[in-house]
């Protein structure tokens, strides 16, 4: 089933009634529950030497922006004909007791920067060739899951690991500071400074590695941290915001989330077990749910200005990514879904979504593990295939940076 037609969108609006449907002989909640077909799916065949010229943008954290929206609102995503630009392979562990896995990537300054469980990488842009590499900054954050990628600031590379948070030099990976701190995600930067996310709350540094204030608020189960508007709300037992220059409590919410907050235009977006919630940034009420029946669980959503998407994960079907209309103020109402058996939805750009799976054999046997869809009418209109689970990519202006948990890296044009 290659793309919802007329009839299956029709049939999403119904949903915006409250009404719970569901569809004999699917394996999801979605109509569209076949697996995509992407117009073309590549991964194979030549490799470039490397891009003739940079491609402008940056994607400096692991969801772009310290809002976590994944909406890079300045690049154009690539479109075909798609190439592969260079490709380089990270080197693993030559001991078991190293955890061989690999962080998505981050990308600043003509720059790729990665973290593996050997420590810190700065790779080419241009040509994929290693700029540099930190192996004494100790055990990543996030083993046993996914590696907690860097953060490029204005004049430091951040890396959370299990020693605390250590900044790097971008020019060379040597250390110009550390933080000891018992961290449990990437940091976030508000005014240069970064933001931590740690067992027993949150901690402020100034951009120079000074502690600016510590707010204690319960460990912070679901990082990374999201700030806006003067405000840092972070995710653990339930959901608390702290004033970003001082760390004062601003207000608590008793929200469940699976997932990491997310904030755009004075909304906080969360992905719960009860459906996606929005709560209002400025105290913290509930302003709606888009509750879909129960056992329906959400990951946290990417927000553009018009669509929000996210994943919906039941608990006896495959998983769907959903677009959703923003409303002025009401619950968001589906557009349109698609089949993703395990995956989330990891960026947005230029009218395209870009959803992480764990894929079903396409051509060749390869598997598309990463899907744009256009953000309208969900079209499947490529797909990037891998021998390995891909990572969220970076996404630069026409351009990807795709790293997988082989420890591959893959850099993509576009037209």
């Amino acid at each position: 089933m290659s793309s919802p037609s007329i009839d299956r969108r029709t049939l999403l609006g119904t949903f915006s009634t409250g009404v719970v449907l569901g569809f004999a002989g699917c394996s999801s909640s979605c109509p569209d529950s076949d697996s995509p077909d992407p117009d073309v799916v590549f991964g194979t065949g030549d490799v470039g030497s490397g891009f003739d010229r940079l491609p402008d943008g940056s994607w400096p954290t692991l969801r772009f922006d310290a809002g976590n929206t994944g909406n890079a609102r300045p690049h154009r995503t690539p479109t075909d004909p798609l190439s592969l630009r260079w490709r380089t392979t990270l080197p693993k562990p030559d001991t078991e007791s190293v955890n061989a896995g690999t962080s998505p990537p981050t990308v600043a300054d003509g720059r790729v920067y990665l973290v593996t469980g050997m420590g810190a990488t700065a790779l080419s842009l241009r040509d994929g060739s290693t700029s540099w590499r930190n192996t004494d900054v100790g055990r990543p954050v996030g083993e046993g899951r996914e590696f907690a990628p860097p953060v490029a600031g204005d004049d430091a590379v951040f890396v959370a690991t299990t020693d605390g948070l250590f900044a790097l030099a971008p020019d060379d990976g040597t250390v110009d500071w550390r933080y000891a701190a018992s961290m449990t995600g990437p940091p976030t930067l508000v005014d240069g400074g970064p933001v931590l996310p740690t067992a027993d709350g949150v901690v402020a540094l100034t951009p120079g590695g000074n502690e600016r204030w510590s707010a204690t608020a319960g460990a912070v189960s679901e990082p990374p941290l999201a700030a806006a508007d003067g405000t840092v709300v972070a995710v653990g037992d339930g959901v608390t915001a702290v004033d970003a220059a001082t760390g004062d409590r601003l207000w608590e919410a008793p929200v469940r989330s699976r997932s990491y907050p997310v904030v755009n235009d004075g909304t906080v977006y969360l992905g719960t077990y009860e459906g996606l919630v929005g709560l209002s940034l400025n105290n913290g009420t509930e302003r709606w749910t888009a509750d879909r029946g129960s056992g329906r669980a959400f990951s946290a959503p990417v927000v553009t200005d018009r669509t929000v998407y996210a994943v919906e994960r039941p608990a006896e079907a495959g998983d769907a990514t959903f677009a959703f209309d923003r409303t002025d103020g009401g619950s968001p109402s589906p557009r349109w879904c698609s089949s993703v058996g395990e995956g989330a939805v990891a960026a947005a750009a230029d009218g395209h979504a870009l959803a992480v799976r764990s894929g079903d054999d396409l051509s060749g046997g390869s598997s598309a593990r990463l899907v744009a869809f256009t953000q309208r009418f969900g079209e499947a209109t490529w797909a990037f295939a891998s021998a390995g689970r891909t990572l969220p990519p970076a996404v630069l202006d026409r351009a990807l940076v795709v790293a997988d948990r082989l420890g591959t890296i893959t850099a993509v044009g576009g037209a």
